[in-house]
């Protein structure tokens, strides 16, 4: 394997001077597992009272992992290889895009409709007023010049009611970095009542949260829980559409 890059730090070394032996040991404890691969970061740590801690670090993502499982665990669901390739495909997605004009307290409102109830379709919706609009030229109008436009789907998707709405899309979730998003998730229970569940994307690795919590917690220290999820079809590709698609 090729030579990796790595830091050693000691806070035993600032107090005390180190002997030749106590300088060899550091040298073999700072020696790359076969395992790591090229370019990930390795840090070797030991604290006053002898313990000692390795933090791998990827390049590309900059997560930080404490052991070799967790390492391996991230290795395996390529979250690197989807980060480059989302690089070099510019991560443009008409959903991404929309996040540089539609202003924080707007979110995406997605509704079935259609004749056959086959269809998604997509309306911008002010969280405080509760104006719902159809496309971003109506949204531009309606923050420009305050005129609503009509939200005519031509009898294709009822708005009269929370009936046929599949999910709520945020694109500034309160509390999260930029490029997160949120999911209200709409789901019909087999007494009839609605459910709602949330969850929370990351835009760098694709891992999908069930609770602000544990996406608050993975920012923190890097580590996936158990719970969290790639989806097949992911956030950005699902609503990257305009006014209405095929379910």
């Amino acid at each position: 394997m090729g030579d990796k890059p790595m830091t050693v730090k000691s806070d035993e070394e600032a107090k005390y001077p180190t002997t030749l032996d106590e300088e060899e040991d550091i040298d073999a404890l700072v020696e790359p597992p076969h395992w790591l691969p090229d370019g990930w970061i390795m840090e070797v740590y030991r604290t006053e009272d002898g313990t000692i801690t390795r933090y791998y670090t990827s390049p590309i993502s900059n997560y930080t992992f404490t052991t070799k499982a967790e390492v391996l665990e991230y290795l395996f669901s390529m979250t690197d290889e989807r980060i480059l390739e989302s690089k070099e495909r510019g991560a443009e997605s008409t959903l991404q895009r929309q996040r540089e004009w539609l202003p924080k307290g707007w979110v995406l409102e997605i509704r079935a409709g259609g004749e056959k109830t086959d269809k998604m379709y997509k309306f911008y919706v002010h969280s405080i007023t509760g104006v719902r609009l159809l496309s971003k030229q109506d949204v531009l109008l309606y923050i420009n010049e305050a005129i609503v436009s009509g939200c005519d789907t031509h009898g294709q998707c009822d708005i009269s009611s929370e009936d046929n709405i599949l999910a709520q899309v945020d694109l500034w979730p309160s509390g999260l970095p930029e490029g997160w998003v949120k999911e209200l998730v709409y789901r019909k229970t087999k007494e009839g009542l609605i459910r709602k569940d949330r969850y929370y994307t990351d835009p760098a690795s694709s891992y999908t949260f069930r609770t602000l919590k544990s996406a608050l917690s993975f920012l923190e220290t890097g580590k996936i829980p158990r719970r969290a999820f790639i989806q097949k079809t992911s956030v950005h590709d699902l609503y990257s559409f305009e006014i209405s698609t095929n379910l």
